[in-house]
């Protein structure tokens, strides 16, 4: 017997019905969290818009691409009801958010970066505190960074915002608003980080002492450059929000959507390839337009030579804007792992020359602005974060190799390079061969400490 739905209508049942979303439940048995009152409930509604997407990646469905939130369709996402999200916003790819016996509520203009996981730790259910992780408004969450129920990340304004960097661990903890987490730095249960501090990178900060005094050698007092260098790489990314959005579903639900016929609407409505696999980045938004035509896309090598731009919307890696690869995309594609991010929609082009193998949850882009260029056989461990700088090109040269957990920003390596697992490189030239030990923290070319955890 013919089951298909064709030529005819989805029954009413199979729709979204306009029943209150307190009384409704995922059917892969998602629940709101059972201490919750519904008073509370009600109130955080008024906040935010569940992530429960019905195949579409904005928040809320149907608004104007200005004041929404953007969610990558690799984006997991689990027991969204329980997962409040704020708008307008960006959740980048691979980014986790799992609510799974707890809550997960993020504020307006706050981004959460490729391969960044906020989880409501179900260790903490039924015992007080409560298994939450609350991230307040203009609040950026780094690439790779993770941040552990029972956890808050405050909000104050876009002049003051609070930053977790890349590979940074909250674990229990409480960020005050204006306060940043450097890169690869730890945050334990029970500790409150203050208003105006930045956790040095790597540091393992275990108490409140250690968390306010700068004397004890794991903290100093954030800059008016820190806090503007957050406040332009929210600003950055909250754009991107609304020109993927625009690919997506035009300026709005009922905008022009390329690809898409103008007789489909309703929850259907848009065009998931232009957002999905390798695609192009968003336009620069003009007088007349917003964001549209799309910009630049990625290209890899033709059949007889040269390179073509390619949409691939079933590419199990996330690649979008100019990233260049001398590789064929079957090839990239078979070394890549899972939850691979490579986003050329900042800084361009990236140009890769091929890839030896790439673990699970890598993440390469240049938010600051600057190219990025990798020559041939490049490795990355799970986990790695490779960033190009914003005032120049960043090289990496043939058969290196980043260990897993590391981060790599704004800096060049000589060929036969190798990073140890978990190190920090930040804005340094390392010449050919050279070995960077794991969990070394090289600043400016100096060695300035270790990994602490």
């Amino acid at each position: 017997m013919d089951r298909s739905m064709r030529g005819r209508r989805r029954p009413w049942a199979y729709r979204p019905g306009n029943e209150s979303l307190e009384d409704r439940r995922l059917l892969s048995g998602g629940t709101w969290p059972p201490y919750i009152p519904r008073a509370e409930l009600r109130a955080l509604l008024h906040q935010g818009t569940p992530a429960v997407r019905p195949n579409t990646p904005v928040l809320p469905y149907g608004v104007a691409a200005k004041v929404a939130t953007y969610v990558d369709p690799t984006a997991r996402i689990v027991n969204g009801y329980a997962v409040i999200v704020g708008s307008p916003g960006f959740i980048g790819p691979y980014a986790t958010l799992d609510a799974h016996g707890g809550l997960i509520q993020v504020g307006n203009s706050s981004v959460i970066l490729d391969n960044a996981a906020i989880v409501a730790n179900t260790v903490h259910a039924g015992t007080a505190p409560a298994p939450e992780a609350r991230i307040g408004s203009f609040v950026y969450v780094g690439y790779g960074a993770t941040i552990q129920g029972p956890s808050t990340v405050s909000s104050y304004d876009a002049t003051r915002p609070t930053s977790i960097g890349p590979g940074a661990v909250i674990d229990g903890a409480t960020i005050q608003q204006g306060a940043i987490v450097s890169a690869l730095a730890r945050v334990g249960p029970g500790v409150t980080v203050p208003s105006g501090i930045r956790v040095l990178p790597g540091a393992d900060v275990a108490t409140d002492a250690e968390a306010s005094d700068p004397a004890l050698g794991k903290v100093v007092a954030a800059t008016s450059s820190d806090l503007s260098d957050v406040t332009k790489q929210l600003t950055n990314n909250l754009l991107l929000a609304q020109g993927y959005v625009t690919l997506y579903q035009g300026q709005s639900a009922t905008g022009v959507s390329a690809g898409v016929p103008t007789t489909v609407s309703g929850i259907y409505y848009g065009n998931l390839a232009a957002v999905s696999g390798v695609s192009r980045q968003p336009g620069s938004p003009t007088a007349s337009t917003a964001f549209l035509p799309p910009g630049k896309g990625a290209q890899f090598p033709r059949p007889r030579g040269g390179l073509a731009q390619s949409t691939l919307y079933n590419f199990h890696a996330r690649v979008t804007g100019q990233a260049l690869f001398h590789q064929r995309a079957r090839a990239v594609q078979a070394n890549s792992g899972r939850g691979v991010a490579i986003r050329a929609d900042q800084g361009q082009p990236i140009t890769i020359g091929s890839i030896a193998g790439l673990g699970n949850g890598v993440t390469i882009n240049s938010p600051g602005g600057g190219a990025l260029t990798i020559g041939q056989a490049f490795t990355a461990g799970n986990k790695a974060t490779i960033l190009g700088d914003g005032t120049r090109t960043a090289v990496i040269g043939d058969n290196v190799s980043i260990g897993s957990g590391a981060v790599v920003s704004g800096s060049s390596l000589g060929s036969g390079t190798t990073v140890g697992d978990r190190a920090y490189v930040l804005n340094s030239t390392f010449p050919a061969n050279s070995r960077i030990p794991a969990g070394a923290i090289y600043i400016n070319n100096a060695l300035v400490g270790t990994v602490q955890w």
